[in-house]
């Protein structure tokens, strides 16, 4: 598990939030809480770099619709 193969998306934004999604590699991606969406210490401890304020607002799974 690479820090550096964490992908970020660029951002957009409507006429409140600034939006980015962040893509995990399959075996980070395994560590995430799956009873809560993360706090910023949370999501920095798995190296996932952004600034601060950030907030971690959904998670999507791709497997849930295999």
């Amino acid at each position: 598990m690479s820090r550096g193969d964490i992908q970020y998306s660029t951002k957009y934004e409507d006429n409140m939030y600034i939006y980015r999604h962040v893509i995990l590699p399959e075996d980070m991606a395994k560590l995430l809480p799956k009873t809560h969406l993360m706090t910023e210490t949370e999501w920095r401890n798995l190296g996932i770099q952004m600034t601060s304020g950030w907030m971690h607002y959904m998670r999507y799974d791709p497997g849930m619709h295999k």
